[in-house]
């Protein structure tokens, strides 16, 4: 209750209700008016002395301030102060380069609409069950934090998946969680691309990779795609070797078309000998008519060339926000730093 006494002589104060100084009522005499104990409305009083509204004055009662805090002499709201002038704010390189990526906005439910699952057929009920079975049992350490790489039985089990279904060599170890594959472009680019090195991508290809590559100031170079997927040759013969090649293999975004064993082993080849490192986005390899998904790229990598990045937002829901990175061993360290650095580790609660 002494909240709310304190907020309605605020007010007066503010609104000129009560001007400054202005004798408040004894104590007392507000008690018995609103029938609260004096206790409550001296706590009042005292916050409001705290801040600067009201003065007490010994042997004479309490006042309103004859000067109040600066900061609230006007009445009107903020819009309304004078802003004094200032030097232009100065933005990083990175700022200046940064626009924003205009994802999927929400928009009414419907068949053949492209980065849109039947969400009206998703398992709700089910959902919140097993979530909330889950945060029943949650345990102190769980809520405690947990490592850089992401929370290890999800690692695990990712792992374990990506190992059957999806032919990727890698143990828990190389596993990082993310938000998703925007994520793990926006990681992998910062870490591997300085401002004006080359970077390939198909054309026409995935506009997120675009945004992060800009961002980072990498020189985005077009390659072609064709029926075997990204034109390794067309490449070469039209640009330098890049520092980073960014390829959906699995299912070409938006041509839908599947890497060539012929045109991956190529690749992989090409890129062991040029010291260029693959991203391989995983982009809904799940989804097929008849059969098993194509195995990635990665597993038939044998010289640490390709990172390999997945999400569960495509499969499950977007609001999800999870999803996975396999980097080569060598560069686990360096991962889990910038994720520390960034967010310390990703969130538990969700993982679990």
């Amino acid at each position: 209750m002494y909240r709310w006494l304190y907020g309605e002589l605020r007010a007066a104060i503010l609104d000129g209700r009560l001007r400054p100084g202005a004798r408040l009522p004894a104590t007392r005499d507000l008690a018995s008016a609103y029938h609260l104990s004096r206790a409550t409305i001296v706590t009042a009083f005292d916050q409001l002395k705290s801040e600067g509204y009201v003065e007490g004055r010994s042997g004479s009662g309490t006042y309103v301030s004859e000067v109040l805090p600066e900061h609230l002499l006007d009445v009107h709201g903020p819009h309304q102060e004078s802003r004094l002038p200032h030097r232009r704010i100065a933005l990083s390189s990175y700022a200046r380069r940064l626009q924003p990526f205009r994802g999927s906005v929400a928009r009414p439910l419907r068949a053949f609409r492209a980065h849109q699952p039947a969400l009206d057929l998703f398992p709700t009920n089910l959902w919140a069950q097993v979530a909330a079975r889950r945060l029943r049992r949650v345990s102190a350490s769980l809520l405690a934090g947990g490592e850089a790489l992401g929370y290890r039985p999800l690692r695990e089990a990712v792992a374990a998946y990506l190992n059957i279904s999806r032919g990727v060599k890698c143990t828990a170890e190389q596993v990082l969680i993310v938000s998703g594959a925007q994520e793990a472009l926006d990681r992998t680019a910062r870490i591997l691309l300085n401002p004006g090195e080359p970077v390939w991508m198909e054309e026409p290809g995935y506009p997120g990779a675009g945004v992060v590559f800009r961002a980072v100031g990498a020189r985005i170079r077009r390659v072609p795609v064709d029926a075997e997927g990204l034109a390794l040759a067309s490449g070469r013969k039209k640009w330098q070797a890049p520092r980073l090649v960014y390829a959906t293999p699995g299912h070409q975004f938006p041509l839908g078309v599947t890497m060539s064993l012929r045109r991956r082993l190529a690749l992989l080849e090409w890129a062991r000998r040029s010291g260029t490192l693959i991203f391989e986005d995983d982009y809904d390899s799940e989804y097929r008519y008849s059969g098993r998904p194509i195995p990635a790229m990665q597993g038939l990598d044998r010289s640490g060339v390709v990172i390999f990045a997945g999400s569960f937002s495509a499969v499950l829901f977007p609001a999800l926000r999870l999803g996975y990175l396999v980097v080569p061993p060598e560069m686990v360290d360096i991962f889990a730093a910038a994720e520390s650095v960034t967010t310390h580790h990703p969130p538990l609660l969700e993982q679990a």
